[in-house]
C-alpha cells in the first residue's frame, strides 16, 4: 500500500516550556563525547547476555534476566549522539519520506476500472474477540505493551524520592504479564539489569533489556548525582519475542535559535528494534522515545514536529518495519494547547484526529469512542496539570491505524494500592514515577 507523504512542514503551534525538574536540565557535563556512529557498540560490551531472546521461553525456566547487546546501526542521515548546536545539523528530517493514510477514496476511476481495495476499511472497527487474558499471554492476536518515564527508579531516601516498585506491583495485578515495556530514564546498563531482574522475579515470564547506551554521558539535574545519566530502553518478553538484527540509535531534535537541531543531551537518544513474535510469527518494529524539552520560540519550540516525521521514517526504514510499528515515550510536549487544540506534532501522528501519518494513540480513540473527549483526555494526565506527555502509538504494516483495546493511564494510587496489596505496606507519599504511565492491548 503506497503511503502519502506529508506536505506539511513545522506548523505553527502554541509556544510550551516544560520544565520538568524529574527530568533534568538541557546542560550537560560532558562534552567529549563520541560521536553516534562509532560510542555505542563498544558502550554496550559493558552489558551482560546476548541481546538474543531464548527460543520457546514461557517463562518457567530459572534463565538469568539480561541486558540486551545488540550491535548499534546509525543511520546515515544522523550525525553525532553528542554534537554541540554550532556542529549539529539545522535542518530536520525530509517530510517527503513520511507516510499517511491510504489514498483510494472508493470511487470508480474515469477509465471504468475498479478502484483498487482500501487496506484499511476496517481499520476503526472492535480488535478481534479473545479470550479472558491469561498471566503469559500466548494469544497471538494481541501483545500488552507498557511505557513509563521511570525517572531512575526512584527509591525513598534520595533527592527527588519515590517507590518505583509500586509500579511493579501494578503490573502483576493486571493480567497477561507485558510482552512490551517501553521504559525512558533509566541510568545505565546495571540500572536496568536491576529492572528486568526484578520483573522477572515478580512477574510471569522472563524479560530481557535493549538499551540505546549502556553507559551514557552524564548530565546536570536538580534531583542530584542519582539522575546525573539517563538513556532509553526496551523490555520484551523473552518467551514472546526474539530480537531480528541490530538496533538503531539516533538523536533528538531541539529548537535552538528558531532552528531544529541535534540535540546533545544522552537521555534524548532514542533506541529502536526489530522483533519477532515468536506466537503470532510475525514481525513488528518498536521504539522508544525521550525528546528534549522545548528550548525556542516559534511556530515548534521542542522540534516536536520534526521528531514525529523522522520517527515515522525511522520505523519504516529498510531492515525494519513489519506486521505492526509502535513508538512510545516521554515527548516533552503535550498533545494540546491551552485552548484544547491538537499541538501540529500531535495533530499530525494521530490518525483517528485526520493526521498524515496515521497511527493510533489507543488513549485518544478510547476518549474518542467513550464521548467527553477533552474532559477524558485531562483525567489521562501524565506528568500534571492535565499534561498529557507520554503515550504510546502504533500502525500495522499496511500504514492503517493499529486495532486496541484495554487502553489505560496508571494511576498513582492505583500503584499504591497493588503495593499495600502485594507486600502490606507501602508509603502513600512516595509514586512510582514523575510520570503516570501508560498501558494498552495491540492487535495484528
Amino acid at each position: 500500500m503506497p503511503r502519502i507523504p506529508s506536505v506539511d512542514s513545522l506548523a505553527a503551534s502554541f509556544v510550551l516550556a516544560l520544565s520538568l525538574v524529574a527530568c533534568g536540565t538541557d546542560a550537560s557535563s560532558d562534552s567529549t563525547v563520541a560521536s553516534e556512529t562509532g560510542s555505542v557498540t563498544s558502550g554496550d560490551g559493558s552489558t551482560t547476555g546476548s541481546g538474543t531472546a531464548a527460543s520457546g521461553s514461557t517463562g518457567t525456566t530459572a534463565e538469568a534476566p539480561t541486558t540486551g547487546s545488540a550491535t548499534t546501526t546509525a543511520d546515515s542521515s544522523t550525525t553525532g549522539g553528542a554534537l554541540s548546536d554550532t556542529a549539529a545539523s539545522t535542518s530536520g528530517p525530509d517530510p517527503s519520506t513520511t507516510t499517511g493514510e491510504p489514498a483510494s477514496t472508493g470511487e470508480a476511476s474515469e477509465t471504468g476500472e475498479e478502484p483498487p481495495v482500501d487496506a484499511c476499511a476496517d481499520q476503526d472497527e472492535p480488535p478481534p474477540a479473545v479470550a479472558t487474558p491469561k498471566a503469559i499471554n500466548d494469544d497471538p492476536a494481541f501483545i500488552q505493551v507498557y511505557v513509563n518515564n521511570i525517572e531512575n527508579l526512584k527509591i525513598q531516601g534520595e533527592q527527588c524520592p519515590g517507590d518505583w516498585t509500586d509500579l511493579i506491583a501494578y503490573m502483576k495485578s493486571i493480567e497477561p504479564s507485558p510482552d512490551l515495556f517501553l521504559v525512558q530514564q533509566i541510568s545505565d546498563a546495571a540500572q536496568l539489569d536491576t529492572l528486568v531482574a526484578r520483573m522477572t522475579d515478580e512477574m510471569p515470564g522472563i524479560f530481557e533489556g535493549i538499551i540505546a547506551d549502556a553507559d551514557p554521558w552524564t548530565q546536570l539535574s536538580p534531583c542530584g548525582k542519582e539522575k546525573e545519566k539517563q538513556t532509553n530502553a526496551i523490555i520484551i518478553r523473552q518467551g514472546r519475542f526474539s530480537t531480528v538484527g541490530e538496533k538503531h540509535v539516533w538523536q533528538s531534535w531541539v529548537n535552538k535559535d528558531g532552528e531544529c537541531v541535534r540535540n546533545h543531551q544522552a537521555r534524548t537518544r532514542n533506541v529502536m528494534i526489530k522483533l519477532h513474535d515468536k506466537i503470532a510469527d510475525k514481525d513488528i518494529t518498536v521504539a522508544s522515545m525521550h525528546w528534549a524539552t522545548a528550548q525556542g520560540d516559534g511556530p515548534d519550540p521542542a522540534c516536536a514536529k520534526a521528531n514525529v516525521l523522522e520517527v515515522d521514517q525511522k520505523l519504516h526504514k529498510k531492515g525494519f518495519g513489519g506486521d505492526l510499528v509502535i513508538f512510545g515515550g516521554d515527548f516533552n510536549e503535550p498533545d494540546r494547547k491551552d485552548n484544547g487544540d491538537l499541538r501540529p506534532w500531535y495533530a499530525e501522528a494521530n490518525g483517528d484526529a485526520g493526521g498524515a501519518l496515521n497511527y493510533r494513540d489507543p488513549i485518544y480513540r478510547t476518549c474518542k469512542t467513550g464521548g467527553g473527549l477533552q474532559a477524558c483526555l485531562d483525567d489521562n494526565w501524565t506528568i500534571g496539570s492535565e499534561r498529557r506527555i507520554d503515550m504510546l502509538f502504533a500502525q500495522d504494516g499496511q500504514g492503517c491505524r493499529a486495532r486496541s483495546r484495554r487502553a489505560h493511564t496508571i494511576t498513582f494510587n492505583e500503584a499504591e494500592a497493588a503495593a499495600v496489596d502485594l507486600t502490606g505496606d507501602s508509603d502513600p507519599n512516595l509514586n512510582y514515577s514523575e510520570h503516570r504511565g501508560v498501558r494498552a492491548e495491540f492487535y495484528y
